[in-house]
């Protein structure tokens, strides 16, 4: 059965930005997995094996979201870790605090609970993937990884097929747009 995921894409410029990073930090010296640009997100739900018509209830729900959440300012704060700070299974991005988007996160988390579907309900933390899979292979933090605070904003978010094995791996099957309050 097809795995999925509703996160949020970045924008393409951001994304190819930590790409340059993980190349810069030599990250493929310390980790198994380097998500490639198209795969740069963040996720606000994971939700593992979907049946088809549940998939469909669920787009429906969330399609009304789009109603009560307006686009959101987001902003990297710095890179951070997963795991042992030493051999650390996760690096990441780190989001700054956004209220707006705990909340449209959370919305998001009711509308699959109310569907009955079994999904992870650890503390969100808002974050982007750069590196995953420690391979022990290089100490990576004997310099500094720092990004600059680069600010965007999320005018939507997508429901992902996940494709194991294919470059890129995720693929977007639903989008809802936010409604741009700035405008």
């Amino acid at each position: 059965m097809q795995h999925y995921f509703i996160g949020v894409k970045l924008p393409e410029g951001l994304a190819r930005h930590l790409v340059d990073s993980q190349k810069e930090w030599h990250l493929e010296l310390s980790h198994k997995t380097l998500p490639v640009a198209e795969d740069l997100h963040i996720t606000l739900v994971y939700l593992g094996a979907v049946e088809a018509e549940v998939l469909t209830e669920l787009i429906s729900e969330l399609n009304e979201l789009n109603e009560v959440i307006p686009a959101i300012d987001l902003k990297l704060s710095g890179v951070s870790t997963f795991g042992n700070p030493s051999t650390p299974r996760v690096i990441y991005a780190s989001i700054e605090e956004q209220p707006m988007l705990h909340k449209l996160q959370h919305a998001v988390l009711e509308k699959c609970l109310a569907l009955s579907l079994r999904v992870d309900q650890k503390s969100f933390v808002p974050h982007i993937t750069i590196a995953k899979k420690w391979s022990g292979k290089l100490d990576v933090f004997s310099k500094v990884m720092s990004i600059e605070q680069t600010s965007f904003t999320m005018k939507d978010f997508s429901i992902y097929s996940i494709n194991p094995g294919k470059v890129p791996s995720y693929k977007p099957i639903h989008t809802i747009y936010l409604e741009d309050l700035t405008t």
